[in-house]
């Protein structure tokens, strides 16, 4: 259900984050080598309305409060009340139930609790503390057990009909893993398929692997350039408001299309772990991104605890590649009110 069809109420917090992924624990499956997959190319696969709608709302586990993963994890410093108040009313407004993971600052990291060979004299704090908070919400996956966690920063925003979009990503994603050697070790369902270790569902900028130097230093088997394209998707903006794209012009594509596809180098961390198969790792990604770095209306220093930022202040909040951003829809969300795009044209 999108905008102008009627919203259903729900009733009820978001720094600098440079990625969201998803983790399928499967430790077993991260060390197998990757399968032979010669042949795929570049190939465009589409998916069909009919595809789309495949996905019954009464079953699929998208639509539950963790959006089919067993926990949502949000990593933010306790001492960011304004962020986590924010995130806290947005999940509550479009149906999440989130697991909150204290942030770490990089300057409470002791020199000995670094992998060896890093220098700590090269790498700023804030990028330590970052580093180690993710590491955190990774070790409560395997502490946990749990099979699935889907991990973000506490700047994310997200669309309203963010449920709607992942019933559509999820059958792409199946798409794909076709061609990815087989989860020997798990049994667990997931409605994105069982062959996958991470799910790039957020990113900052997007190359795909024809156009990428480090493409050659994958073996020529194991070159994946197929694309599922979702296409006339109402919840991606229109071409002139489309983010992202490094290498490629969404002109080459049809108007309101999300690509779903294997990743060489998207720009965050986990890249090299994608960009280069490392140890067989199964990435599928989504662009536009479906989740985004909120900048909210106010000081542009407090946007992010990684970077300073400037001593400006900025008039109007916003968010990349998010049509009905749910952070800018709070107040017609509360009130019951259809939402509204951030684009026009």
């Amino acid at each position: 259900m999108y905008a102008g069809q009627g919203f259903p109420r729900i009733l009820f917090l978001a720094a600098a984050a440079l990625f969201i992924c998803t983790t399928w624990l499967s430790l077993g499956s991260l060390l197998l080598g990757s399968k032979s997959i010669r042949g795929y190319g570049s190939s465009h696969i589409e998916l069909t309305r009919l595809a789309q709608l495949a996905v019954d709302r009464g079953r699929s586990d998208v639509f539950n409060a963790t959006l089919g993963f067993e926990k949502v994890f949000i990593i933010g410093l306790p001492e960011r009340s304004d962020k986590r108040d924010a995130l806290s009313l947005m999940a509550s407004m479009t149906g999440l139930r989130l697991t909150w993971i204290d942030g770490v600052r990089g300057s409470s990291i002791p020199d000995k609790a670094l992998p060896f060979g890093w220098d700590r004299k090269v790498m700023p704090d804030a990028n330590l503390g970052s580093w180690r908070s993710h590491i955190n919400a990774i070790r409560l996956i395997v502490e946990d057990s749990l099979s699935s966690a889907l991990i973000m920063e506490d700047d994310m925003d997200w669309d309203v009909h963010l449920k709607t979009q992942l019933s559509q990503f999820a059958p792409a994603a199946q798409t794909l893993e076709a061609g990815f050697h087989h989860n020997q070790t798990l049994a667990s369902p997931s409605p994105y398929g069982r062959d996958w270790d991470l799910l790039w569902l957020g990113s900052c900028a997007t190359t795909f692997d024809g156009q990428l130097p480090e493409h050659l230093r994958i073996p020529e088997a194991e070159r994946d350039g197929r694309q599922v394209l979702i296409r006339g998707d109402p919840t991606v903006p229109p071409e002139p408001h489309v983010l992202g794209n490094l290498s490629f012009s969404w002109r080459d594509y049809p108007p309101r299309t999300r690509v779903v596809y294997v990743p060489g180098d998207n720009i965050c961390s986990f890249a090299d772990l994608c960009r280069l198969r490392a140890d067989g790792m199964r990435c599928v990604a989504v662009v536009p991104s479906l989740f985004v770095h909120h900048r909210p209306r106010g000081r542009v220093s407090g946007d992010s605890d990684i970077g300073g930022g400037s001593d400006g202040v900025r008039e109007l909040g916003f968010t990349e590649n998010i049509l009905y951003s749910t952070r800018l829809n709070l107040a017609n969300l509360i009130r019951g009110l259809e939402p509204e795009q951030q684009w026009e044209d």
